[in-house]
Parts: C-alpha cells; sequence; structure tokens
C-alpha cells in the first residue's frame, strides 16, 4: 500500500516538475487577456469585413475610406493633449481638419491640374477627366501647407493661455506625420497605376483607373497595398501572440510594458516569411506585385521591404506609444474597443507606409535618391 501511495506521489511530483517547465517556455494567460484576446479577433474581424472591399474597389472608395480614418485620427490628435481643465476653441478643431485633408489630398489636385494645364496648351481641354491615380510617383510634402500649419499654432501660442508652445510643435508634428501616412496609403494603392507603363504589353504607356482594363483595376494594383498591409499588420498580430505566449523581457517597459523582445524577434521572423512568401507565390502564378518594381528580377527589393517593413512597424507603435505615456492616457480613443483608437490601429501602417512609399519611388527610380 505504502509502495502504492510511493508511486502516486512521485507521479505528481514529475507532472508538477513537467507543469513548470511547461510554463517556464509558455505564459498563463488570465481570464482578463482572455477575454481581450477574444475583443480584438471580433473587431477585427469586422474591420476586416469592412475595409477589404474598400481596398478592392479603389478610386473614390478607397479615398472616402481614407478620409473617414482622417478625420477620427484628427480628432483624436486634437483630444489628446486636452483635459477637464484645458479645453481647446473650436478654431482650432476646424482648422486641424482642414490642414489634414489638404495635406494629405493636396497631391491629388496638382496632379490633376499639371495634366490639365497640358491638354490646355495642346488645345485639348476637353479631353480632361479628374482621375485619382494620375502621376503618382511619390509622396509630396507641402512645404506652403506646413508654413501656413505652423504659423497658426504659434499665433494661437500667443493669444490662448492654454495653448502653450509644447502644444503647437504637437500638433504641427501629429498633423504632418500623420497626414504623410495617409498620403503614402493613397500612394500604395494608386502608385501601380502610374507604374503600369513598365508591363510590356503596354508599351510604355501608363493606365489610370478610368482606362485600366477591370482585372488590373479590382485585382493587380491591389497588390501592392495587401503586400504591404502583410507585411505590417501580421507583424502586429505575430508579435502580439508570440509576446503573450513566450514574452519573458521587456523590450521597453517604461514606453509600452507589454512589448517584449520575444514577440518582436518572433514577429519580425514571421512577418518577413509571410509577406516575401506572399510575393514569390504571386510571382509563381503570374502576378507580380509591381511589374518592374517589386517583382523577383527584382528579389533585393522585395527582401529589402519585407525586412524593413516589421521593424519600422514596431518603431512606429513606439514613438506613439512614448506620446500616448506623455500624456498619460492609454488609448488615442475607444471608437474601436478593445483596438483603442484608429491612431492606435494605424500608427504602425502610417510610420510603415511613410518609409514603404519612399523606398518603392526611389526603387522606381533605379535607387537614386536626387
Amino acid at each position: 500500500m505504502e509502495e502504492k501511495n510511493q508511486e502516486f506521489i512521485d507521479v505528481e511530483i514529475d507532472k508538477e516538475k513537467q507543469n513548470k517547465k511547461h510554463q517556464k517556455y509558455l505564459n498563463h494567460l488570465n481570464v482578463d487577456a482572455k477575454h481581450t484576446m477574444k475583443e480584438r479577433i471580433i473587431v477585427g474581424l469586422i474591420l476586416t469585413a469592412i475595409v477589404v472591399p474598400c481596398f478592392i474597389l479603389g478610386d473614390y472608395v478607397f479615398a472616402t475610406l481614407v478620409l473617414a480614418a482622417a478625420i477620427i485620427s484628427c480628432h483624436e490628435i486634437i483630444n489628446t493633449p486636452q483635459s477637464m481643465e484645458k479645453r481647446f476653441n473650436r478654431i482650432l478643431y476646424f482648422f486641424a481638419y482642414l490642414m489634414m485633408v489638404l495635406m494629405i489630398f493636396y497631391i491629388v489636385f496638382k496632379n490633376n491640374m499639371i495634366d490639365l494645364k497640358a491638354l490646355v496648351n495642346k488645345g485639348e481641354a476637353s479631353n480632361f477627366y479628374f482621375d485619382l491615380t494620375r502621376r503618382f510617383t511619390g509622396i509630396q510634402f507641402s512645404l506652403p501647407w506646413f508654413f501656413l500649419c505652423i504659423s497658426f499654432f504659434l499665433l494661437v501660442v500667443l493669444f490662448d493661455k492654454k495653448f502653450t508652445i509644447a502644444d503647437a510643435f504637437y500638433f504641427t508634428m501629429m498633423l504632418t506625420i500623420v497626414s504623410i501616412g495617409f498620403q503614402s496609403v493613397l500612394y500604395i494603392r494608386y502608385a501601380p497605376f502610374t507604374y503600369s507603363n513598365l508591363i510590356e504589353s503596354n508599351s510604355g504607356v501608363a493606365w489610370t483607373y478610368a482606362t485600366a482594363p477591370n482585372y488590373f483595376r479590382y485585382g493587380h494594383s491591389t497588390l501592392p497595398l495587401f503586400y504591404f498591409l502583410i507585411g505590417v499588420c501580421l507583424n502586429d498580430i505575430y508579435a502580439y501572440f508570440v509576446g503573450v505566449f513566450f514574452g519573458k523581457h521587456k523590450m521597453s517597459p517604461r514606453i509600452s510594458p507589454k512589448k517584449s523582445w520575444e514577440g518582436f524577434i518572433g514577429g519580425a521572423i514571421l512577418s518577413f516569411a509571410t509577406s516575401f512568401g506572399f510575393a514569390c507565390i504571386l510571382e509563381a502564378t503570374g502576378f507580380p506585385i509591381l511589374v518592374g518594381i517589386l517583382d523577383l528580377a527584382h528579389w533585393y527589393n522585395l527582401v529589402i521591404l519585407s525586412i524593413l517593413m516589421p521593424i519600422i512597424a514596431v518603431f512606429g507603435d513606439l514613438i506613439f506609444s512614448a506620446i500616448k505615456r506623455y500624456y498619460g492616457i492609454k488609448d488615442f480613443g475607444k471608437v474601436l474597443r478593445a483596438h483603442g483608437g484608429i491612431l492606435d490601429r494605424l500608427d504602425s501602417i502610417l510610420t510603415t507606409g511613410i518609409a514603404f512609399a519612399f523606398l518603392v519611388s526611389i526603387m522606381a527610380n533605379n535607387w537614386i535618391v536626387f
């Protein structure tokens, strides 16, 4: 009897040792973590169902999605430095919304006006039609709009005692970075039309949204955007789950307590494998992501982007987290429930989008920066 009891005790001890060994590498999920994870997954699926059709349809549908996201992001930017004791004038709201829209979309109007002027000079003005995809060869920073932006906020400092010089530079920086980020996302979706002149059968003539065939308009032209989102969004998902289950060493506890080095490394490796694999599969099926720029003939471009996307995504996430910590808030907003606000979801997309758009534009120019 004693031998059986001792055998039972030994088995239990062995089980306990195995559990401890297992827990050494695998974190235990509490009830709150499981609930948050479930809510994040549900909200993520709903967002996917909404935005993916907009990505595919492109044109004004996609531009409207970007506009809506930009307006909500701008609202979150304005609310971040405010409190019950510190409220800004409504004129500031109006100006911030206006600057956000102008800095994102002025490139569209500028490109169309260039083509209109050329047609007028040829006496062919009647052939002009407004197209969002014209001349998207890169993102453009508007110095006049930037000067107007910073001048306005510096003037507010002089006349509003609640608006500090720190607020002025915060608004200028955030509106500039976020607007360039949204413009970069427009570039990623619309640039394939500009670079369609590199398709051999096009004989050097680029399609616009109006002239492109349906397979390109709703299919092939979406590939750079999906490639980009796979590299950024899946990195976020991979890093989250790897960090939740295996994260032991904090990456930057002062800024983002939940980020771990295990999550960062695991997310980057898995993101690289997925995005580069996605590009290879498309190439094998005869649909390179961007002919003449992001194809296997230029495999090094794909390797560079696939490596840099997850790294820059984490950097962008940490920068926006630092802003939130400075102002003592957990999220920029609550519109997406467990995901926080729009900026909480788009921070890494916007920062990585700027780098992605810049790199693709110089890749298209044979790596000539100037």
